[in-house]
């Protein structure tokens, strides 16, 4: 949700961190703790528990960027009900992403860009899709949709169609991904970032309430200079 904030943690024009007293910062941080109280299952992402819940029920929805596919499978291949939905708090999110780059001094620059041309073309962003769930980047690899569901489908025994129950997975998650918003990310904000998610894991396992942690999470931000 913090990434749906086109300036959540600091000014693009000063790079100035802002994110203590961004009012959208600590919306998102309101309505996330206030949720927490009775909307969630209380177990810490990527923890043994947390696993272990995907596959006992313990709780009815999660986060599914289509990368979490394959951990979802994997961690409750015996369940039957999961599904995927079109919907996302706010419209939709994204982590980012990584970029190839070609040193302008290497030895085969020609050679490394053309590479890098082809790894990113369409055609394989699809093939990567179907091998290892990572969403095309490159926007022209959703254009012939038809392909796009059929990558999204496969994956391992059983595959995603299979698992999902859809056929249109990828229809699901282009959808989402055109209510993406660009934000501005300067030089602390995934230190800022860290800071909040762990001000968040604190208040989701019980170990500290969401006005401690908060207070805590402001007094690290603010140490960061």
């Amino acid at each position: 949700m913090i990434n749906q904030v086109k300036a959540a943690y600091e000014d693009p024009a000063t790079g100035a961190v802002t994110a203590t007293t961004n009012p959208d910062v600590k919306a998102i941080w309101d309505q996330l703790t206030t949720a927490s109280t009775t909307e969630s299952a209380h177990l810490a992402e990527w923890s043994t528990d947390w696993a272990a819940g995907m596959a006992n029920g313990q709780f009815a929805t999660m986060l599914c960027p289509g990368w979490m596919l394959g951990v979802i499978k994997g961690d409750a291949p015996n369940t039957t009900t999961w599904n995927v939905a079109d919907v996302f708090p706010g419209g939709a999110g994204n982590w980012g992403g990584s970029y190839l780059t070609v040193p302008a001094d290497g030895k085969n620059v020609a050679a490394a860009t053309e590479l890098a041309a082809w790894l990113t073309a369409p055609e394989q962003q699809l093939k990567a899709l179907a091998a290892a769930g990572t969403f095309p980047s490159q926007v022209k690899a959703l254009d012939d949709e038809a392909s796009l569901n059929a990558a999204m489908a496969a994956g391992a025994a059983p595959t995603n169609a299979t698992f999902f129950n859809s056929t249109t997975l990828g229809t699901i998650f282009k959808n989402r991904s055109q209510g993406i918003v660009a934000p501005f990310k300067g030089q602390n904000y995934f230190k800022v970032n860290d800071v909040m998610q762990n001000a968040l894991t604190r208040v989701e396992d019980g170990s500290q309430d969401p006005a401690t942690s908060w207070a805590q999470a402001m007094t690290e931000i603010k140490a960061l200079g």
